[in-house]
């Protein structure tokens, strides 16, 4: 199964800007041959809380979510794209083909997230006969999310992050500063994750600097021994195509 990760910077709010970064991210996948495009976390709203901009958190039956939903269908890609949603949840959607096929809300939080409601279902994502889970940022934390995916046979999950860097970047090596600690932390989880469970584990993480934050970029892919087998260069917003030996 091929894949393009995206780590990708996605400005807080600013709906029609993070389409279009979604947009050509979708366009480069089918260009690749790509089945699915994985966004980071929070990638349509670009991460927003309840308790600061409620206003910015959206309906997945909404105008924003059905615009990204009919880009799967013009352009022939799937995607896994990160919302801020209204109820409100942390939340990851599978679209394709111009439907949602699946939603997985977040079940661990993270430090500042207390304003969320906190999952209690684990999601099995199927596409093109492949089945795959998805974990979610501070989810790396906890077994929960990886486990769930060979109790149901997936060999495959998808982990999609947005964690934000205490104090803002303007060198360059504070940003190799924030790289480096996202795989010290999220990367290091992840392949213990992968060991564990036998899984190849693909990442997608926010990258840059939005309005108020700044996120450390990362898109990997690791093997079921813990390897990591590509990974983007450094910080800075790229996307990776990789190819997923799973089919089952």
């Amino acid at each position: 199964m091929r894949l393009l990760l995206s780590a990708e910077r996605f400005e807080k709010g600013a709906i029609a800007e993070n389409l279009a970064t979604h947009r050509r991210a979708m366009e480069q996948a089918r260009a690749a041959g790509c089945a699915l495009a994985v966004f980071p976390e929070m990638s349509l709203t670009g991460s927003v809380g309840p308790a600061t901009h409620a206003e910015r958190l959206l309906a997945l039956d909404g105008p924003e979510v059905d615009a990204l939903r009919a880009l799967t269908a013009e352009l022939g890609v799937a995607a896994l794209f990160g919302v801020a949603e209204s109820d409100p949840y942390i939340t990851q959607v599978l679209a394709t083909q111009g439907r949602i096929a699946g939603v997985q809300r977040k079940r661990h939080l993270g430090e500042g997230e207390e304003a969320y409601r906190v999952s209690d279902s684990d999601t099995t994502f199927t596409l093109d006969g492949t089945r795959f889970a998805v974990a979610i940022c501070a989810e790396s934390h906890v077994d929960r999310a990886f486990a769930h995916a060979p109790a149901v046979a997936a060999r495959l999950v998808c982990f999609t992050a947005a964690p934000g860097l205490h104090g803002r970047r303007n060198t360059e090596e504070e940003w190799r500063a924030g790289w480096d600690w996202w795989r010290s932390a999220g990367l290091a989880d992840v392949r213990r994750h992968a060991r564990a469970h036998a899984l190849w584990i693909a990442i997608a993480t926010q990258a840059g600097a939005t309005a108020d934050e700044d996120f450390p970029g990362l898109a990997a892919l690791v093997n079921p021994a813990g390897t990591v087998v590509a990974q983007t260069p450094d910080w800075n917003a790229a996307a990776l195509v990789v190819d997923v030996p799973v089919v089952d």
